[in-house]
């Protein structure tokens, strides 16, 4: 390719505004539409978007368990002591993760009881915090929040065991529309030239 032709391309591409970096665009919009169905369908029947939820966490605690008890068996070098504290926990990880997987069912309620449980905690952070910087402006909406959180803990844990059908589908699917809506900004976003300045 001569210089002449490189100029005429890069003039051609200026014009079209066409970039190399278009595959990319086209491949995180792929993606972000992909996300926002997934939510909606986890909005339409929130009990399956659960259900999946739960064989992830499942799969998840397995292969952390598996690897624990991998490295526990695996790792002569530690002491014997640390060897059986790591392989107890792996183990306690395989049967848990046998456990939600054998009986998703049951598994809904304990994975959304560790939720509520983690918007309870969530709620008493952002309330302490909250208290302890009350002279300074914006603490309301922090204090809001705590009490927020801790009113969806509540909420979840009052309406189990019907809540644990629906909750986490529900929450997945908040998840990937928010993510998909993320992912098509982000692939739409055109950046400005180098030479283009900010107004």
């Amino acid at each position: 390719m001569t210089f002449t032709e490189a100029v005429d391309r890069t003039a051609r591409h200026r014009s079209t505004g066409r970039t190399k970096r278009e595959p990319g665009r086209i491949g995180l919009t792929i993606l972000g539409i992909v996300m926002l169905v997934g939510g909606m369908l986890a909005f339409f029947n929130p009990f399956a978007a659960s259900l999946t939820v739960t064989a992830v966490a499942g799969a998840a605690f397995l292969l952390a368990g598996l690897t624990q008890l991998w490295l526990a068996f695996s790792d002569h070098g530690d002491a014997l002591g640390g060897r059986v504290i790591g392989g107890l926990i792996g183990l306690a990880f395989v049967l848990f993760a046998v456990s939600l997987l054998l009986n998703p069912v049951a598994g809904l309620i304990t994975l959304t009881l560790a939720v509520a449980g983690l918007f309870a905690v969530l709620g008493l952070l952002r309330l302490v915090y909250a208290v302890r910087m009350r002279p300074r402006h914006g603490w309301g909406w922090i204090a809001g929040a705590g009490l927020m959180s801790l009113a969806l803990a509540g909420m979840i844990v009052l309406g189990l065991p019907g809540a644990a059908a629906d909750v986490l589908g529900l929450f997945l699917g908040v998840d990937l529309t928010l993510s998909g809506i993320a992912t098509l900004a982000l692939a739409w976003h055109k950046p400005k030239a180098s030479g283009q300045d900010a107004s």
